[in-house]
């Protein structure tokens, strides 16, 4: 069995399925968490503003080895964020490879110096791509930074089309990049339930339902949806939902009573397992980001052959949606065209049909097999 070192900084939602699924294909993953963020409702989501108990504990940490620093109480957007005993940890098992999944914090930083210093093969995966930074400064000293991060690393993860161009703009060789596209546990995101069924519990069996879910802050511009559904509050047919919580919830609250919006339901914070009622639902979902490194809801939103419109700065946009096929781009803040393109596919069911046809071919090539694939072309190298 061969052994792979995996650092992260708490049990993610989407990372899990991988560290569980690697063990039937010959690899055990060891994997160094620092901090049980996410785990009970001890931790608040700095940007949700409140508690938030995402995994349920039993489920999360099984069919892998788990290991966690005896420093969690730190935030995990904490820069200070450290696994301290990694060093010892790492010699003891004599890993031949480390997969690691960012560069942000000191538990990552940590883990490449001890890699190198073990001489550990270092597989690299991160969300970044060339419309990452805005700041000059902060794309200057980036640029330095990973220059000489790159040098050091043996292989890299590419999550898409974009994070792929980054690696090639940093003179990465192109036989040094594997896909290991982004991808959620599609088999969970499924229901036998029938779309109607689930709108007449919900008693929006006569609606056509277009679905926001996302974290209620700035970057992922929620507004701009409430704005949209503004523009149609005298069409009875469509009904607008939004799922999540955040800073901005008294501004949806104030502009949902301002404009006397009767067509918005705003649900709050929804737990996955429900989640996947409100995607069966819809018929369209609408991503308004700013900006995403990838944008995840796009995925499990394809997961139920639902057709997306999402800003054009979202990283899966480059992938997942292709131009009167899967769904639309938009550019962010363009009203006008958010609304022909929402137009252009509820008020034709043919295309709506045909869309969901092509999302549910697309996305199959969206899963946890091309990464396994990756990794194992990895370790076969010499």
């Amino acid at each position: 069995m061969k052994k792979l070192a995996i650092i992260t900084t708490h049990p993610i939602q989407y990372q899990i399925p991988l560290f569980k699924i690697l063990k039937k294909f010959g690899i055990e993953a060891y994997v160094f968490f620092a901090s049980r963020h996410g785990m009970s409702l001890k931790n608040k989501d700095p940007e949700f503003l409140k508690k938030i108990k995402w995994n349920n504990e039993k489920y999360s940490l099984s069919g892998y080895r788990s290991f966690f620093s005896k420093n969690q109480k730190r935030n995990i957007d904490d820069f200070k964020l450290s696994f301290d005993e990694i060093e010892n940890k790492l010699k003891k098992e004599k890993f031949e490879h480390i997969l690691i999944l960012g560069w942000n914090n000191l538990h990552y930083l940590k883990s490449f110096y001890y890699a190198l210093k073990l001489n550990i093969k270092i597989i690299l995966r991160v969300e970044t791509n060339l419309k990452s930074q805005v700041n000059i400064l902060k794309k200057i000293i980036k640029f330095i930074f990973l220059r000489f991060l790159f040098k050091n690393i043996t292989y890299f993860l590419s999550i898409g089309k974009l994070n792929r161009q980054f690696y090639l703009s940093h003179n990465i060789h192109q036989k040094k990049i594997f896909p290991a596209p982004y991808f959620v546990d599609n088999k969970f995101f499924s229901l036998k339930i029938t779309k109607n069924n689930i709108k007449k519990k919900f008693k929006l069996e006569d609606k056509k339902i277009i679905l926001f879910v996302g974290k209620l802050i700035d970057r992922k511009n929620p507004i701009e949806f409430l704005k949209l559904a503004k523009q149609y509050q005298t069409k009875a047919k469509y009904h607008f939902i939004i799922i999540g919580d955040g800073y901005l919830k008294k501004d949806c609250k104030n502009f949902i009573k301002k404009n006397r919006l009767k067509n918005v339901s705003l649900k709050g914070f929804v737990n996955q397992r429900e989640l996947r009622k409100y995607y069966k639902m819809s018929d369209l979902m609408i991503v308004t980001s700013l900006y995403e490194t990838w944008g995840l809801v796009i995925n499990e939103a394809f997961c139920f052959h639902v057709p997306v419109i999402c800003t054009s700065k979202c990283g899966a946009a480059k992938d997942l949606i292709i131009n009167g096929k899967t769904g639309y781009t938009y550019k962010s803040g363009n009203l006008n065209q958010l609304k022909n393109r929402l137009k252009s596919i509820l008020n034709d069911k043919k295309l709506r049909k045909k869309m969901s046809l092509n999302i549910k071919n697309h996305i199959k090539k969206y899963s946890i097999v091309k990464t396994v694939e990756s990794l194992l072309k990895i370790f076969d190298e010499k």
